[in-house]
Order: structure tokens, then C-alpha cells, then sequence
């Protein structure tokens, strides 16, 4: 192998390293991602989500409650680049989790039944709860939520038989 080649395969190296390197959000595929925090397939793209870890990977979640209790657990040394949750009305939509509003028992089935659905930050409070019913929150009111014991209200899963044996 010459000189040049050798040059060629480097300079592509590293071009192909750059740009295995998330900055931002990507499409979930379903059937194909897995949640990082649950470990489910990703089977319904309104209620993903994405992080950037402090690391520069990006990691995919099937829920908003997943996403929310894997950042809630992080030190704070470790707290995520960027946190991305998928607009309910358009799933492909992604919306910067620390502005957006959510809301809780919207009366779809989530993935791991807390039924949390994310909506634009400049969605009407009114209109929302007429659409859906609740009170929109945040980001911070979510995290907050999510560290309180399984079974404590407002996130409480609603009987369904099957819900999942660990707390979020």
C-alpha cells in the first residue's frame, strides 16, 4: 500500500468516525430501536423520545416516562447534552423536552402505561385540557414526578392487568 492510499484510508477514517457522532435527534424506527431505560421495541413513535448523553451518544426510549426516569437517576455530572420527546400530534416532530408541555392520562395507552403525551411549548393550556383533559406541566414538574414511589398520584398507572413490575 503507497503513501497515498494509506493518506486516502486515513482522511476516511476519520470522516466516518465525525460523523458516527450524534449533535442531534434522528427517526426512531420502529420495530428496530429498543428503549435504553426498559429495554421494550419501540412500537409507537408519539410517545418516543431521545437523549445525548454528557458522552455525545444518543440513546432511544419508547416512553415519556422511560426518558424522564433515566435523566431524573443521572448525577448531576452526567446530566444529558440534549433531551428530545416526539410531538403527540406529529410523531415525527421532535420537541426540546425541557420546553415542552405534557400532559398525563390522555386517554391513549403510553408504552408503559402512564399515558404521558408531549405537546408543543406554544400549545394553548386551555385548548389542550378541552382536547384532552388535565392540567399541562413541564419539564421540571415531569422529573419531579417521576421520582416520587410507583403508585403515588398523579403518575400512578391506571389498572390494566399487566403493568410493569419495576417503578419508573
Amino acid at each position: 500500500m503507497n503513501a497515498t492510499t494509506r493518506q486516502s484510508i486515513a482522511i476516511l477514517s476519520l470522516a466516518l468516525a465525525a460523523g458516527s457522532c450524534s449533535t442531534g435527534p434522528r427517526a426512531l424506527v420502529v420495530g428496530g430501536d429498543s428503549c435504553d431505560f426498559c429495554r421494550m421495541t419501540i412500537d409507537d413513535l408519539r410517545f418516543g423520545a431521545l437523549v445525548l448523553t454528557s458522552k455525545g451518544k444518543l440513546q432511544t426510549f419508547d416512553s415519556i416516562e422511560c426518558v424522564a426516569s433515566y435523566v431524573a437517576a443521572l448525577p448531576e455530572a452526567q446530566q444529558p447534552r440534549g433531551v428530545w420527546v416526539a410531538d403527540f400530534d406529529q410523531p415525527t416532530k421532535w420537541l426540546n423536552a425541557r420546553e415542552a408541555r405534557f400532559l398525563h392520562d390522555v386517554g391513549v395507552r403510553s408504552p408503559m402505561g402512564r399515558d404521558l403525551a408531549a405537546f408543543p411549548p406554544d400549545s394553548s393550556a386551555s385548548s389542550l385540557t378541552a382536547r384532552f383533559g388535565g392540567s399541562p406541566f413541564g419539564w421540571t414538574e415531569l422529573l419531579a414526578l417521576v421520582r416520587m414511589p410507583l403508585g403515588t398520584p398523579p403518575l400512578a398507572p391506571r389498572p390494566r392487568g399487566s403493568a410493569p413490575a419495576h417503578a419508573y
